[in-house]
């Protein structure tokens, strides 16, 4: 289900159908970069660890390196990584001041902050994060039953990149 899917439920509301689907959109943005970059980030080492495996690799010169096809695409996802990461702290450092109108826009957020704690550096808080995300996520609305997170990729990104 995308941002555009929960407009609806907030129009009518001066303006927080827009603010929320903003929201959506950079949590959304923030998850797609995040995921991307961990897969470069695997890509980068294994062409490492496959370039350190070839004979002589060491004795090549950097400029030898570069010609060689593992060190062109190491060198190419290094200048890709470089941008990534300066779009995701934009959108890290934006989010705080963008308020959430609605479950789905805090569960948005709490999904963005479970994947900026890396697990490896903060694993409890990690966990705890996540585990917030995912029970927002599953939550119902106690009197029609109905999901009151709106996105199903919210649930599902806390998870997905981290194999």
């Amino acid at each position: 289900m995308g941002a555009a899917t929960a407009a609806p439920i907030v129009a009518n509301t001066d303006g927080l159908a827009a603010a929320a689907d903003d929201l959506i959109v950079r949590c959304a943005s923030f998850v797609a970069i995040d995921i991307r970059v961990g897969r470069l980030v695997r890509r980068w080492g294994d062409l490492e660890s496959e370039a350190f495996a070839l004979p002589g690799w060491f004795d090549l010169s950097k400029e030898e390196q570069l010609a060689h096809p593992k060190g062109r695409e190491m060198a190419d996802i290094d200048r890709m990584l470089s941008s990534l990461f300066d779009q995701r702290w934009k959108l890290l450092a934006d989010l705080p001041a963008v308020a959430a109108n609605d479950p789905t826009g805090v569960a948005a957020k709490i999904a963005v902050a479970a994947r900026a704690v890396d697990p490896e550096d903060h694993e409890e808080a990690h966990h705890l994060i996540a585990g917030a995300a995912r029970d927002l996520a599953n939550m119902r609305c106690p009197d029609c039953h109905r999901p009151l997170v709106l996105e199903g990729w919210i649930d599902w990104s806390i998870r997905t990149g981290r194999e």
